[in-house]
């Protein structure tokens, strides 16, 4: 997805941050009345100016010892400053300057209320009487004095609750973006375009009409348009999302050298709409990657704000919701689909061989049995005896497909001898005498379900006979609490990375010329319907292809099969 290397932390939206403009405000007022103060303390050598200049300096280190550490005692901070705005007051005689020290006193005040976290309304009527008080140092007990503090104080308490509520209000706002921002369920950047904005501009300059197609004449020319994005801030979520522990750790530029190239068409969209002048765009991410390098696809939602009918290209704000597992889900149905499709004509071509021989034998024996003699109408019934096996062998495993899928596949338990349904299994399939089965030591009766246990040595077999080589043989064994039957034969081995998969729905790990494709389901039901017993079945190598059918001892079981 996209791709960033650690920058500058991203401070978190708090009251330090909010309020820290309004301590610059007063770092470069002081600063200026210090310049001015002291200019004209050395033109006119008053010694008022020079306490001015003072009370400026003191004020500046003030402030920028809040805007440094984040101090807010506002109260220490008047503590400081006021005694020598007092003192500047009282010792000087222009009324110019009378003028600007009380103003200085009564910004003073704002700003420590602007700071002020607690105990508001309590400073301000503090305050109020401070700026009361003054005057009368400055002009005496008079009507002067009075009328002079009125003035100040009045002032002062219209400017700090005014101050007050424009906070509140600026903090509620923004709070609530905080909160939007970093509790949204999606992952969310904030990120500054502007310098791609004004990038974009002066390619327009330059007679670049088709955006698009000047990209992709200079690709390094995108990859310049990339690395002016710079990220802002980022939520938890998006955090989560591209697998960091630091959200701080995603702020800073992109990096156009890590984006795939598959991810880049998502990176063109949101260049294009800034050129076609649109205020959002939504544009899916192929083949994304998080910081730790695992593969996620995303749906991403561009969207830029508009301030007095101008967009603002510093405040863009970027989305990305994960849709990795629900391509994964597409991409699985449509496999499935696939598969089906490819299920549909093969059980269509499993089925109707057979159909065939069974209703063309058994069309020929009705129409002219007489013609025959008794051992020829024998083999004609067994060869359509043989025939229907097989339908109701491809039938049975779809239904057993089925009914797992759907959770309604049941088995009905009973004691069985497994080398008695061996050698059941092998008559049936009419190669007994092609097939050696035997036991190897004492074989204890097991508890399972004698027709489905059936159904998965008939698979068994049929699939070493269909894939495997001769010769094959069955072997019936106890091995460490669990009876086995091994169905061996001599075909090549499975590939590794195919073992498992042969035992999935519809699959088909080898095909072999001239011989009919398997449905693929047999491996598949017959796994099932073992684990289902409370046994399993495996495949191994070892110098045969061996399918191991097991089936877990029962400890009450009295009965054995001698070798």
């Amino acid at each position: 997805m996209r791709s960033f290397v650690p920058g500058s932390a991203s401070q978190p939206l708090s009251i330090v941050v909010l309020r820290a403009p309004f301590v610059r405000v007063v770092l470069v007022a002081s600063l200026c009345s210090m310049g001015v103060a002291g200019a004209l303390w050395i033109a006119l050598r008053d010694p008022g100016l020079l306490v001015v200049t003072f009370s400026s300096v003191a004020v500046s280190v003030a402030a920028a010892y809040v805007i440094h550490s984040g101090w807010e005692n506002p109260v220490a901070a008047m503590a400081v400053t006021y005694p020598f705005l007092l003192v500047a007051g009282a010792v000087t005689e222009l009324q110019e300057l009378m003028l600007f020290i009380a103003l200085a006193q009564i910004f003073v005040g704002i700003i420590s209320v602007v700071y002020l976290t607690v105990w508001g309304p309590r400073y301000i009527v503090g305050y109020s009487a401070c700026l009361l008080f003054a005057p009368l140092i400055w002009y005496g007990f008079g009507a002067a004095g009075v009328l002079n503090g009125m003035i100040m104080s009045g002032a002062f308490v219209a400017a700090a609750y005014g101050i007050r509520w424009v906070q509140a209000r600026f903090v509620d706002v923004a709070g609530r973006f905080l909160n939007l921002f970093e509790r949204a369920p999606v992952s969310l950047w904030e990120e500054d375009f502007s310098k791609v904005g004004d990038w974009l501009e002066e390619l327009r300059t330059r007679g670049v009409t088709d955006l698009r197609g000047y990209l992709h004449a200079n690709p390094d020319a995108l990859n310049h348009g990339m690395g002016l994005i710079e990220v802002v801030r980022v939520n938890s979520e998006a955090a989560r999302f591209l697998e960091v522990d630091d959200p701080n750790d995603l702020v800073g530029p992109l990096i156009p050298e890590t984006f795939p190239d598959d991810a880049l068409p998502s990176m063109l969209a949101q260049l294009e709409a800034i050129w076609d002048g649109a205020d959002q765009v939504t544009t899916e991410v192929r083949h994304g990657y998080t910081v730790q390098g695992n593969p996620l696809d995303g749906l991403l939602h561009w969207a830029v704000p508009r301030r007095s009918g101008e967009r603002d290209l510093a405040r863009v704000i970027v989305s990305v919701v994960d849709v990795s597992e629900m391509n994964h889900a597409r991409r699985r149905l449509e496999q499935s689909l696939k598969s089906k499709d490819e299920l549909i004509a093969t059980v269509s071509h499993e089925l109707r061989t057979p159909l065939t021989t069974v209703v063309g034998l058994s069309t020929e024996l009705s129409d002219s049995y007489d013609e025959f003699s008794p051992d020829e109408a024998k083999d004609l019934l067994e060869m359509i005896a043989n025939q229907s096996l097989e339908v109701a062998t491809i039938v049975e495993d779809l239904l057993v497909a089925a009914r797992a899928e759907s959770g309604t596949l049941k088995v009905s338990m009973a004691p069985v001898d497994l080398h008695l349904e061996a050698k059941n299994t092998l008559r049936g399939l009419d190669i007994e005498q092609e097939v050696d089965c035997h036991t190897v030591g004492v074989v204890p009766i097991v508890s399972a379900d004698p027709g489905r246990v059936r159904q998965i040595l008939r698979n068994l077999l049929v699939n070493a006979k269909r894939y495997g080589a001769a010769p094959v043989r069955v072997v019936v064994l106890n091995r460490g609490g669990e009876v086995r039957v091994e169905v061996r034969d001599h075909g090549d081995p499975i590939r590794e990375d195919e073992v498992e998969k042969i035992f999935d729905r519809y699959y088909r790990a080898r095909q072999i010329p001239g011989v009919t494709a398997s449905v693929g389901l047999g491996l598949t039901v017959s796994r099932e319907l073992a684990r289902l017993m409370g046994g399993d079945l495996t495949y191994h190598h070892d110098g045969e292809s061996v399918f191991t059918f097991s089936l877990p001892r029962s400890e009450a079981s009295q009965h054995a099969v001698p070798a």
